[in-house]
């Protein structure tokens, strides 16, 4: 038997009912018959709401107060703890947030193909992660150590044996703040000086909408796209721009932290020969496809 936690982070509850919509199928397209699944789902906004939910797929799932020090992260952090505190060890971990249900679209063919390959890999017992991988355009010096790609963290799984390497998802609170500012200061920008110069630009241009030299930029690092709530650096924006910065730099660092501890990283578009390369690549045209499609028919039914 297989034992599965699924960790979701939200801010507050508008979404849940939409994310649900989600884990459940993607819970029924990876957990065989036999197998445990639980879920835990963290709210991080402050509140005081502790409770369990009735009539999902899950053989136990509740809701436990988060961790916003460090938004997604240290909420995780907490939902592992919660689990681990009702005596569950799951063997395999995936993590979620509310961007799923916002700004993601899951087709059945896709969900089919991620629960398949977090299957497959459960039986691998070295460390391992996986989910989507995003390329650096060149070798890229993170504060922790080099990095030419990293798993995207809105979707993701690890097993046991990483996670209880890692010991928390979150980097750490004293580290993060080392890294970025504390204030704002006109002519500064969020970053300091120790994070190396081309992972600071390469992170702005998709954090900070800088006008024309921020559009120069993306085109410099082949974004085709920025943060939904980019803007120019600035007084009143400066403590959301510095904390998101803090997210990109824990989600950057947790694939050096996995690959320093011996971690196999992979990706449902993985492709090790000429034919399975073709097949994957078409694959993820289809399910890119697929995402603004569906993306589009949610929106005009919430409109």
């Amino acid at each position: 038997m297989t034992s599965y936690g699924f960790v979701h982070l939200e801010f507050g509850d508008g979404q849940r009912a939409r994310s649900l919509q989600v884990l459940e199928p993607l819970k029924a397209k990876t957990v065989e018959a036999g197998d445990r699944a639980s879920l835990v789902i963290v709210d991080n906004a402050p509140n005081d709401t502790s409770a369990e939910l009735r009539r999902t797929a899950f053989d136990q799932a509740f809701v436990v107060n988060g961790d916003n020090s460090n938004r997604e992260f240290s909420g995780w952090d907490s939902g592992v703890q919660a689990l681990l505190a009702r005596g569950e060890t799951p063997d395999v971990w995936l993590f979620t947030n509310d961007t799923i249900s916002l700004n993601h679209a899951w087709s059945e063919p896709r969900l089919v193909r991620f629960g398949a390959e977090v299957r497959k890999l459960a039986l691998h017992t070295a460390p391992w992660m996986f989910g989507e991988i995003n390329d650096f355009p060149r070798s890229t010096m993170t504060p922790i150590g080099p990095l030419l790609e990293w798993v995207s963290t809105y979707c993701f799984a690890m097993n046991e044996a990483l996670r209880s390497r890692l010991g928390t998802l979150s980097p750490g609170n004293e580290l993060l703040d080392s890294l970025v500012h504390d204030r704002y200061e006109t002519g500064r920008g969020v970053f300091r000086d120790k994070v190396d110069a081309a992972y600071v630009d390469f992170v702005s241009a998709w954090l900070i909408n800088d006008g024309d030299d921020g559009q120069d930029k993306k085109r410099r690092f082949k974004w085709d796209h920025e943060w939904h709530k980019a803007s120019a650096l600035g007084v009143d924006n400066f403590d959301d721009l510095r904390m998101k910065a803090r997210c990109c730099l824990s989600e950057s660092m947790l694939s050096v932290r996995a690959r320093q501890l011996g971690a196999d990283i992979r990706s449902p578009y993985d492709g090790r020969n000429a034919r399975e390369h073709v097949r994957r690549s078409m694959q993820f045209l289809q399910d890119k496809l697929w995402e603004k499609f569906l993306l589009r028919r949610m929106r005009t039914e919430r409109s």
